[in-house]
């Protein structure tokens, strides 16, 4: 039998390669002559990039940069200089975990530091950069980042304004620099949200961010000041991912918005790597009614049965969907219910090696 395992981390106990390798030993107590493939995996969030260096390798870039207030800090992005491309995690400069939940001000916060990633990037040579854009703190609309690039942004008297959610509304005008057309953007993003409005970046994401019901409202007329400069881009899906900066890397840099996990699969080859297995495996830390909107272990499902193959998911804790429940042949939670949750996240790899392991004659029978 060769089994493919292919999950996504378990956010907060292990890392997708560290699941797949407690996959593997839970399996293989049952089944010792199994084949295995290990496909880590990611779907345009938190690891994506590790991801990409598994598979293609490239150089981790320190970058002196800021963070969502304009603090300086150093961070990180990938570049693979043989194929003069950039990969760029948005959150690793102006995302919300680099604050902490009083420092929470979308009126305040800024791009400016993801900016400051993509100018470096582009004086090394890229001519692609890929940019994951979860995770964010701001709802700037990717004026922040523009800045950083040359963008001025402009009141009434023709004053230039700080790149800040609370001043979208003032701006009146805005100023573009001369910028060579050299480079490729592909932004990855799962969220399908417009700009503004109901279903907007202010509406729906800015209260996680620290807004409260008043300035979700002002950051939403500042949102729609801005969409005025630049006509139907606003209303495109994906145009209120972070904040507003899908909307930014739209306008600014001209940029195309894909499917994280989509972006990954191709990355990684999944769709071959299925096509050769006997049985898939895939989870994350809950599999749940929120996977079903883009996450990678139902893309992987998908896939999966597209080509005919037996899906398993695995996962912290399984939410009791009949729409999730129609994606898999199997549904394996590792977590006791008795367990408190800190014990099993300290404990996820010794679960999921128990789990899989119970569950051997199902597995078997799955992969005649």
């Amino acid at each position: 039998m060769h089994v493919l395992i292919s999950p996504d981390k378990f956010k907060g106990s292990l890392s997708a390669s560290q699941v797949c390798e407690a996959l593997e030993k839970g399996i293989k107590k049952r089944r010792p002559k199994t084949i295995f493939t290990h496909m880590p995996l990611a779907d345009g969030g938190e690891g994506t990039l590790e991801v990409i260096q598994q598979l293609h390798g490239g150089t981790w870039i320190t970058v002196d940069t800021f963070d969502s207030l304009m603090r300086p800090i150093q961070a990180d992005y990938l570049y693979l200089a043989d194929q003069k491309t950039a990969y760029i995690e948005m959150a690793r400069a102006s995302g919300l975990a680099l604050l902490a939940v009083k420092e929470r001000k979308p009126l305040k916060t800024s791009t400016f530091g993801t900016g400051v990633f993509i100018a470096d990037a582009l004086t090394r040579g890229a001519t692609q950069i890929i940019l994951t854009i979860g995770g964010s703190a701001t709802n700037d609309a990717g004026i922040g980042m523009a800045a950083a690039l040359g963008w001025k942004f402009l009141d009434v008297t023709g004053a230039p304004l700080d790149a800040i959610g609370e001043n979208l509304i003032h701006i009146s005008s805005i100023s573009a620099p001369a910028l060579a057309e050299t480079c490729i953007f592909t932004v990855v993003t799962d969220v399908t949200n417009p700009l503004a409005g109901p279903s907007g970046a202010a509406h729906v994401f800015a209260a996680q961010k620290g807004a409260s019901a008043a300035v979700i409202k002002q950051l939403d007329k500042g949102l729609n000041n801005i969409a005025t400069f630049f006509g139907s881009i606003a209303s495109e899906e994906g145009a209120g991912a972070a904040g507003g900066l899908g909307f930014g890397l739209m306008t600014f840099l001209g940029g195309r918005l894909v499917s994280g996990f989509d972006m990954v699969a191709t990355q990684v080859g999944l769709e071959a790597r299925i096509a050769a297995a006997d049985l898939i495996v895939t989870g994350e830390g809950r599999l749940d009614e929120q996977s079903l909107q883009g996450k990678g272990p139902v893309g992987v499902a998908r896939l999966a049965r597209r080509l005919g193959k037996k899906i398993v998911g695995v996962a912290g804790s399984v939410d009791d969907s009949a729409a999730l429940r129609t994606q898999f042949d199997l549904l394996i939670p590792i977590k006791p219910a008795a367990m408190p949750l800190d014990e099993a996240m300290r404990r996820t790899g010794e679960l999921i090696e128990t789990a899989v392991r119970a569950h051997a004659t199902a597995l078997r029978a799955l992969s005649s």
